[in-house]
Order: structure tokens, then C-alpha cells, then sequence
């Protein structure tokens, strides 16, 4: 790698096999554990935060800024990661921020509950400066970010400011790295199923995979309904290119997205999610979130009852555990 990288996370995280799984639904199925990646409550998030936060000190930041939702995993494993390094963390944050108007996610009967719950909780106990702004999109969300770090500038802190999701070409490198890191554990994979929600996780592995020579097809699940993801991994898969003076030059074509398992749209579960967490509980004793895996998990399904997973399969498990306690966020 040409960036350097701070090591946040207990890796490699585990890979095994789902044997009661893969028996019920006649594949070769294995599993990725970054849940239980180890650091700031686990998720995938570290893997990128060991570039983020890198770069941030070797820019001679003092401030973090970033953005999210109310439950975000990333704004909690930032503000942990910016607590081990003496960074003073900043996130501004939406209940509910959505990709545009008539988009809007939020469902009318589920109000927010009156006390923090889930990553609230953790960013309280982390420290983190969560600036609470009323729902928009996600552009009403990225302008408060950028004015908030411009005045923190302007009261003379060093700002480094990172998209959601610490989805760019620096936070990718996580990525790229864990496509190695798999290569080490095991012999290659047919296929791969990961959740898609900021593009960072998606666009890496699929950089990863194609420097690397791997065959292994990527199924990226989208978590909203925002087609344009697609080019938002692209877009990152490009700038990896950059940072790595590889000449990949990957476009939209090399994303394979499948759109038709958000059900309505970001953070909202859909009965299908719902069940897939059931069906992974009660068959292995692994939990899923509500918010992205669930429906990546819920998209496996499907894909293996229509026969398309053949061969040996591994699903990425991307963490977000505590949101599974976020109140508000299931039907009642």
C-alpha cells in the first residue's frame, strides 16, 4: 500500500463455514465475521478508519468532522477512533436523512424515542460532538457538515473532513487490504455477498478483487434505493486507481448491484430482512442489524433459491449490532 494504515481492528476477523445453513440450503456457504472485527463496538468501518485516521494525522489534523445518520455505525467507530488518537470528533447527524425529495424514507407511524438508544448510547459514552439537525437529504446533510468544519477552522482547529460512511478512495484501501487479508485465509470463492449502502465497502472489493486476478464475482446488496450507487463505487474504484497507480480504470459495468432488496429504502426493515435474521439466528447464532445486512442476507436468500449462488459462497458479515436495540426502527 502507498497510504499508510493505523491498525484498529483484531484482524484477520474469523471466516468459517455455516454447516446447518449450507446443509438447509444445499450450498457451499461461509461466512466473514467483521462483526466481530473487535474495535469501538465492531463493523466494517475500521477497516477504513485504519486509512482515515492515518491520513488525518498525517495531515496534522486535531478535528475530526463527519456526517450520518442518528444511528450511524460509522460516526460511533469514528469517535472511538478518534479517541484512541487524541482527535476531537465531530459528527453532524439527521434521524432520518433521505436521498432527495419524495424519497424521504422516514414511515409516518414510527416516532423517535424520547432517550438515546443503541449507537446514541455509545456516542454519548465515546464523547463524540454529535451536532442533531432536522431531516433532509443527503446534500442538506453533507452542507451542514461542510459549515460545520469551516467554522471549527475558522476558531483555528486542523479539520479533516470524511464523507458518510468513510466511503472514498482513502477509506477503501480498507477494502482492498481485506481482499488480501480473505486471500490468506482461504482458497478463492465463486462468489461473494456483501451489503452496499455508502459504496466504500463495495468499491474496494471489487478493486481488490480485479488487482488481485481473483475470479471471485461480487454481488453487492443495496441497502437504498439509489441507483446512482453504482457509480458512487465506480467513482471510488477510479480513485483507487490514483492512489495506487494501478490502471484498473473500472466503471459501472464492473459493479454488479442489485437494487430490489431495499424494500423501503434506508433504515427502513423490510418483512424479507426480518426474516433472514431469524432464519441466521436461529440456524447459526449469528445476529444481523436492521439496517444493511438483514437485507444483504435477505438478497442471499433469494439469490440462492433461484439457483444463481453455485458453487463455494461467502457472505460478508459487515457488523452494525447495536442498532438492533436502536428503538423506533421495527414495526410494532
Amino acid at each position: 500500500m502507498l497510504h499508510c494504515r493505523i491498525p484498529l481492528t483484531c484482524d484477520p476477523t474469523p471466516l468459517h463455514r455455516l454447516d446447518r445453513l449450507s446443509e438447509k440450503l444445499g450450498i457451499d456457504l461461509w461466512i466473514k465475521r467483521d462483526d466481530l472485527s473487535g474495535f469501538g463496538g465492531g463493523g466494517n468501518k475500521g477497516r477504513k478508519l485504519e486509512y482515515l485516521i492515518a491520513d488525518a494525522l498525517d495531515q496534522g489534523a486535531d478535528t475530526f468532522v463527519t456526517q450520518g445518520a442518528s444511528q450511524s455505525n460509522f460516526v460511533r467507530q469514528s469517535a472511538a477512533a478518534c479517541g484512541v488518537h487524541g482527535i476531537e470528533f465531530h459528527a453532524v447527524t439527521m434521524y432520518w436523512p433521505h436521498p432527495g425529495s419524495g424519497r424521504e424514507t422516514k414511515p409516518g407511524e414510527w416516532p423517535e424515542a424520547p432517550w438515546p438508544t443503541a449507537n446514541q448510547v455509545l456516542d454519548s459514552w465515546l464523547g463524540a460532538n454529535i451536532h442533531l439537525y432536522p431531516d433532509g437529504t443527503f446534500d442538506d446533510l453533507s452542507q451542514h457538515a461542510a459549515a460545520l468544519a469551516d467554522e471549527l477552522r475558522k476558531k483555528g482547529r486542523k479539520v479533516y473532513q470524511s464523507p458518510s460512511g468513510g466511503s472514498n478512495p482513502i477509506g477503501a484501501l480498507g477494502f482492498v487490504r481485506a481482499i488480501d487479508e480473505i486471500s490468506q485465509q482461504a482458497e478463492p470463492f465463486d462468489r461473494i455477498v456483501v451489503a452496499s449502502g455508502s459504496g466504500g465497502t463495495q468499491g474496494g472489493m471489487a478493486y481488490g478483487l480485479r488487482r488481485t486476478g481473483l475470479k471471485t464475482h461480487l454481488i453487492g446488496v443495496a441497502t437504498d434505493k439509489e441507483p446512482e450507487l453504482a457509480d458512487v463505487c465506480a467513482s471510488i474504484a477510479g480513485g483507487l486507481d490514483a492512489l495506487l497507480l494501478g490502471k484498473l480504470r473500472m466503471t459501472r459495468d464492473d459493479i454488479d448491484l442489485r437494487m430490489e432488496y431495499a424494500g423501503a429504502g434506508y433504515q427502513v426493515p423490510s418483512e424479507d430482512a426480518q426474516d433472514a435474521t431469524r432464519i441466521l439466528a436461529r440456524t447459526e447464532g449469528i445476529f444481523l442489524d436492521p439496517v444493511y445486512t438483514s437485507k444483504a442476507f435477505a438478497g442471499f436468500l433469494d439469490l440462492a433459491e433461484k439457483g444463481e449462488l453455485t458453487g463455494r459462497t461467502l457472505f460478508w458479515h459487515t457488523g452494525g449490532f447495536p442498532t438492533i436495540f436502536a428503538e423506533g426502527r421495527l414495526p410494532s
